[in-house]
């Protein structure tokens, strides 16, 4: 496998940071997998499973503006679900990417609905060639909009404030691998990375946002991963508020994992990357 990152310059500014994967032997015509984080990690999120999935694909692992390496406007109302999808579309076209696969975590995957929707309805901006070809989501947000009690949010808004409550967070509400055992040391640094109107952003309004007005134009193939032990995203959830709005879902329960599977499974969710990814074969 060979790795490299890179700096994406947007059309606004912003520079977003991406990890470029290839596999040893480039495949001829296999699709893209285009690897999109929660809300408070980076490309190293997916750092687990990349390596088990990039023997055979090649993959983009990009951070979300204002986190990890990825530039952000001091902008209050910049770091939406829109200018998330915005910026996808804007790397897909600068790395030309042709044939891709869009998994998503949790916010990753409400951003990841979003895209997909654009481009199966011809409204992306992600160039007429590019084609989708499958969505992964794992633990996904809905697209629908979520409204926290004041209470609620007021504690994300401050879940990533110190290194004490981010650790806190991860370890006992994110994951399950991990309370009692020590993290990989970026899954903190992450959070407490991120700049204060991406942090804010998420609890304030990008939960709240509605994206699904263009969900019934997707038609590819989709993979729904739900944690068996996710108290942020719990299986019925996921089938009401996300499986039901699609026609056709595959629906895997990844066991013994916590909200950030990814992290806590990494083996399991390649495994179902994997074998989805064997379902689509080549473009046509």
């Amino acid at each position: 496998m060979a790795q490299r990152a890179e700096f994406i310059a947007l059309r606004s500014g912003i520079k977003i940071n991406v990890l470029v994967s290839q596999p040893p032997v480039q495949p001829s015509k296999l699709p893209t997998i285009i690897l999109l984080h929660f809300w408070g990690g980076s490309a190293s999120t997916w750092s687990l499973v990349n390596p088990l999935i990039s023997q055979t694909y090649s993959t983009i692992a990009l951070d979300f503006r204002g986190w990890g390496a990825s530039t952000g406007p001091e902008e209050k109302g910049a770091y939406s679900i829109a200018a998330l999808a915005d910026d996808v579309e804007e790397v897909i076209v600068a790395l030309q990417i042709k044939s891709f696969v869009l998994a998503g975590l949790s916010m990753g995957a409400k951003v990841a609905q979003l895209v997909a929707a654009r481009v199966c309805s011809g409204l992306g901006n992600s160039g007429e060639a590019a084609v989708l070809q499958g969505l992964v989501l794992v633990s996904p947000a809905p697209p629908t909009p979520l409204a926290l009690p004041p209470d609620m949010r007021e504690q994300q808004l401050h879940a990533y404030d110190s290194q004490d409550s981010a650790e806190f967070v991860a370890k006992n509400i994110l994951t399950r691998a991990f309370q009692s055992r020590d993290l990989p040391s970026f899954v903190v640094s992450d959070m407490l990375r991120g700049n204060v109107w991406a942090r804010e952003a998420w609890p304030t309004y990008a939960m709240a946002e509605d994206v699904s007005g263009g969900i019934s134009s997707i038609t590819v193939p989709i993979l729904v991963l739900a944690a068996a032990e996710d108290v942020v995203e719990p299986q019925e959830r996921v089938k009401t508020e996300v499986c039901s709005r699609f026609p056709a879902v595959r629906f895997e329960v990844v066991p013994g994992s916590g909200h950030l599977s990814p992290l806590d499974t990494p083996e399991t969710v390649a495994g179902h990357l994997l074998e989805f990814l064997d379902t689509l074969g080549p473009e046509v």
